[in-house]
């Protein structure tokens, strides 16, 4: 039997906890070299590439040139990747995401790169965001609510990149 009681589905009687999001995961190239990982990184050191998904990270590396022997692809959190950011590649400037390997090829990666630091910003905000809304129940549950958090969504990521600075 189910039922609803306050925004939460029970069934068989049963109080079960709403179904939580999981935590977004992001797919990094890295390789173990003398017991130290190491992760791939582009132009010089400059550019980390991320993944959203494990096969597109796969797809880059199976058909990007000159890569090597040995680098597999790593899941990471938020949090492991604002390590890796701050740790092993302190010295990156830009994060691309979801990189084709022809745009390293044709250097047009920087078109779907971001600066470093609005990148942190940006994934650390999203974390602290979905902790939030999983800690109150029936938030974002309406339609209208769904609509309006997508717009809030769109312009917090479209603000920061006026047209001069795309020009």
């Amino acid at each position: 039997m189910t039922r609803i009681k306050d925004n939460h589905t029970y069934q068989s009687g049963e109080e079960r906890a709403p179904r939580r999001t999981p935590a977004p995961a992001y797919w990094l190239i890295t390789k173990m070299m003398n017991g130290r990982m190491e992760v791939l990184t582009l132009h010089c050191e400059k550019t980390l590439p991320v993944f959203s998904h494990q096969e597109e990270a796969q797809m880059f590396l199976r058909f990007s040139r000159g890569v090597g022997e040995g680098w597999r692809v790593a899941e990471s959190g938020a949090g492991e990747l604002v390590s890796v950011l701050f740790g092993l590649c302190r010295e990156v400037e830009e994060v691309a995401l979801d990189p084709l390997p022809e745009m390293v090829a044709e250097r047009t990666v920087g078109l779907v790169s971001l600066d470093r630091g609005y990148f942190i910003e940006r994934i650390t905000t999203t974390t602290r965001r979905a902790l939030r809304h999983r800690e109150e129940p029936g938030r974002g549950s309406s339609q209208e609510e769904s609509k309006g958090s997508r717009r809030t969504e769109v312009e917090r990521v479209v603000r920061p990149y006026s047209a001069r600075r795309l020009a």
